[in-house]
């Protein structure tokens, strides 16, 4: 198991019960679920990395206003529904504690087109009782085992 990333900015994958995929961005403190921590195949710092790799296949929907949307945008043309920990900007009594639609891709891909090992990493968490183009703030550790910054 790989330990936490504390402090790390980093990006995770998950399926939905579409099979469509979704990357969230941590914050740094967001969590993260065990069964992506279990994952031997890739090491979390890179999935980002490997993500933006991929060819561009979709426009996007940018759902918030920011000064760098970027790295946003960057996922979401690879055709992923990206999610952010945005209570990493945010006093203690304006947490979510869920994470938030950022960018939507208008040409979703399922797992099925990323190469093996990210495939088996975003295979690794499945959501089935979620849609990512319902668009909704997720709370991951209300229906998922994760670490966090504090565990």
């Amino acid at each position: 198991m790989q330990t936490y990333p504390n402090g790390l900015d980093c990006v995770w994958l998950a399926t939905d019960r579409n099979g469509h995929l979704g990357a969230f961005v941590t914050g740094g403190i967001g969590p993260i679920p065990k069964s992506v921590l279990s994952s031997a195949s890739v090491s979390i710092e890179n999935i980002e990395e490997m993500v933006c790799a991929l060819p561009q296949v979709s426009d996007v929907r940018l759902l918030v206003k920011m000064k760098r949307p970027d790295d946003f945008v960057e996922m979401a043309q690879r055709g992923l529904f990206v999610y952010d920990w945005c209570d990493v900007h945010r006093t203690a009594s304006e947490f979510t504690h869920a994470y938030e639609p950022i960018a939507v891709p208008l040409n979703p891909i399922s797992a099925n087109l990323l190469p093996e090992v990210l495939m088996k990493v975003a295979l690794a968490t499945k959501l089935i009782n979620v849609a990512f183009v319902e668009m909704q703030v997720l709370n991951i550790a209300a229906v998922l085992e994760c670490c966090d910054a504090n565990h």
